[in-house]
């Protein structure tokens, strides 16, 4: 009875710290400014919640090693005497509360959380429950372990300490391509169209820590065979939980397979894991599906993200003579971490495992779009990119861009389209550079009711690189107004 008074009361005394609340509102809001503008992946969602979780985490802790660390305080322990209950009683009840009301509140932070992704539009990858689970977990474990620091360190700096050594081992194992020690609470990363992970592995392995570490804070007040039989159980499956799951990730195989990528792309296929390499470069591995005159091919689990494409994709295409449309290519999805091992179709264009929305969804669309465009147009771009001002190709480039998204002036940028993978663009036309009257001549087109009939009557010709804007302008039903700058750089042949 008086265990579950003292229970009650401190779990009453939680849900009323603003430290808590505080950090929570913190974690979930960080987590949706930060991916605000992608499109859910729930391959990667959860397993980077985790990370924010820690915020809560460490807010858990705090306050559970200022609960528990009453008693080592000056003058509380004749205080506390006078109280009927047993310094152990307050120290279970005070741990027990941590972590019960910081697993309450860090479960509907993930669960509301990957439900506003969902939210967010259509969802792709595969969904891991025990990722969430582990994400969860982070908490009690951080809970029982400031329950653990309050009953045996003396000093209210352990938390800080403790916390700062999690978080920096965690973002140095982070930096190993997200594998590494499976001992620490959360494993920060995980690439889209990487092996699996031991996800139900490590989710046993932080319950064992939970009972471990307050096992161990009871021990603290003598070590009563029962508390004994406690804290060596909880170790043991805490020891073999963690081995068996750092020994079962493919971290050294990843590391290996990133080597073999940048020395030898083409050997990477023999030596990746099987259920990788049937999943993304199986026979099946694709699902194509056709809209209109274009052929879509997706990952099984990205087939949700077809409409972003074909969003992107059609519209160019209905803008082109209806003889062009019969030979266009195929858009076709590629891996994250595997693409330099990929053989690309002739005829075929590149997706991404990443897309945008919010606004952020444009540059997404124009890489697409000018990836069709320069099929189309034959614009072949070296490496360094070229330069197409004062061709007529240019106005029509613009203007079948403008059918996707609205052309904007050139910029040097890169755009993520991987985890850790970033396509280099100088405008919207990707590695084609144009200037401000080739911008301004296709404003006017996309505003002219005429433009259509006019840019198919003349399409050879103005398709010729050697077709000037100049020469382009009566053709088009526009009239000089812009001033042609000269070529920067190599011109687009």
């Amino acid at each position: 009875m008086i265990f579950r008074s003292l229970l009650l009361f401190e779990v009453l005394r939680l849900l009323r710290s603003p430290v808590l609340w505080g950090a929570a509102a913190l974690c979930l809001g960080l987590r949706l400014v930060a991916t605000w503008q992608w499109l859910p992946d729930m391959s990667v969602d959860p397993t980077s919640t985790s990370g924010a979780m820690l915020l809560l985490a460490v807010g858990v802790m705090l306050t559970a090693n200022l609960a528990t660390s009453r008693d080592t305080r000056g003058g509380m322990p004749a205080t506390l005497e006078a109280l009927p209950a047993h310094a152990t009683e307050r120290t279970k009840a005070a741990t027990w509360a941590a972590v019960v009301v910081g697993t309450g509140i860090a479960l509907p932070v993930m669960i509301g959380y990957l439900l506003a992704r969902l939210a967010m539009g259509p969802a792709a990858g595969v969904f891991d429950p025990y990722e969430a689970l582990s994400g969860v977990l982070a908490v009690p474990f951080a809970a029982a372990l400031g329950a653990m620091l309050g009953r045996w360190t003396p000093w209210l700096v352990a938390v800080p300490v403790a916390a700062f050594l999690i978080g920096a081992f965690t973002w140095l194992n982070s930096q190993q391509s997200g594998y590494g020690s499976w001992f620490l609470p959360v494993v920060l990363f995980h690439g889209p169209d990487w092996p699996q992970r031991p996800s139900g592995l490590h989710a046993v392995y932080l319950l064992a820590d939970v009972a471990l570490f307050a096992a161990l804070a009871l021990l603290r007040h003598g070590a009563r065979p029962v508390r004994l039989i406690a804290v060596l159980a909880a170790a043991a499956v805490t020891v073999s939980a963690g081995a068996a799951a750092t020994a079962a990730a493919p971290g050294e195989e990843i590391n290996r397979r990133f080597v073999t990528v940048q020395e030898n792309p083409a050997a990477l296929l023999g030596d990746m894991d099987g259920g990788v390499r049937q999943r993304y470069f199986g026979r099946d591995a694709r699902r194509c599906e056709k809209h209109d005159t274009v052929t879509y091919c997706a990952f099984h689990d990205y087939v949700a993200w077809i409409p972003s494409w074909v969003s992107a994709v059609n519209p160019v295409a209905r803008a082109l003579p209806p003889a062009e449309r019969d030979r266009l290519p195929v858009v076709q999805q590629f891996t994250d971490t595997w693409w330099s091992a990929e053989d690309q179709e002739e005829q075929s264009i590149s997706t991404f495992m990443m897309w945008g929305r919010a606004g952020a969804e444009d540059a997404y669309r124009a890489a697409l779009a000018s990836q069709i465009i320069h099929s189309v147009l034959g614009l072949r771009p070296p490496g360094t990119g070229c330069d197409v001002r004062g061709q007529s190709r240019a106005l029509v480039a613009l203007w079948l861009l403008g059918q996707a998204v609205a052309p904007a002036p050139p910029e040097d940028r890169e755009i993520q389209i991987g985890s850790s993978l970033f396509m280099p663009v100088q405008s919207q036309l990707g590695m084609v550079r144009y200037g401000a009257a080739e911008l301004g001549y296709a404003r006017r087109l996309l505003a002219a009711p005429d433009a259509r009939r006019r840019i198919w009557a003349q399409w050879d010709t103005l398709l010729k690189p050697g077709t000037t804007v100049e020469q382009a302008l009566p053709l088009l039903g526009l009239r000089p107004e812009f001033a042609v700058e000269p070529v920067k750089g190599q011109p687009c042949s």
